[in-house]
């Protein structure tokens, strides 16, 4: 997944080279936390997909399993707030699935202003 990702995001956007690693981190964390954490999924798999428009890049990954709330504070369950600190990201649970969204912008690079000058 991450290897496609990145390929895709290379190939398709104005993601810096750090913004790409961030986005892969943070894909690949939501992805992580869909395979251990969906509780009882109604379907044997996560699903990933992308959408690129002209200034962002939006990656969803959605598992088939229910929502559990951590049991006691631990060294664990920092993911969330990691991905956070990456990319804009929203979580959204259903009894049968959660959701994750992450979308990171570009700037453009060589943008001119309207006297035909670099901004």
């Amino acid at each position: 997944m991450r290897q496609r990702l990145r390929d895709c995001l290379r190939r398709k956007t104005a993601l810096s080279h750090d913004e790409t690693e961030d986005l892969l981190l943070a894909a690949s964390e939501a992805a992580n936390n869909a395979v251990e954490h969906a509780q009882q999924p109604t379907e044997p798999f996560f699903d990933v997909s992308s959408h690129i428009d002209d200034e962002q890049v939006t990656v969803v990954v959605q598992d088939h399993g229910g929502w559990q709330q951590p049991r006691s504070p631990s060294y664990r369950g920092r993911g969330l707030a990691m991905m956070r600190a990456l990319v804009h990201t929203t979580v959204t649970t259903r009894p049968h699935g959660t959701t994750v969204t992450m979308r990171s912008r570009w700037h453009r690079r060589g943008a001119e202003t309207e006297e035909g000058h670099p901004s």
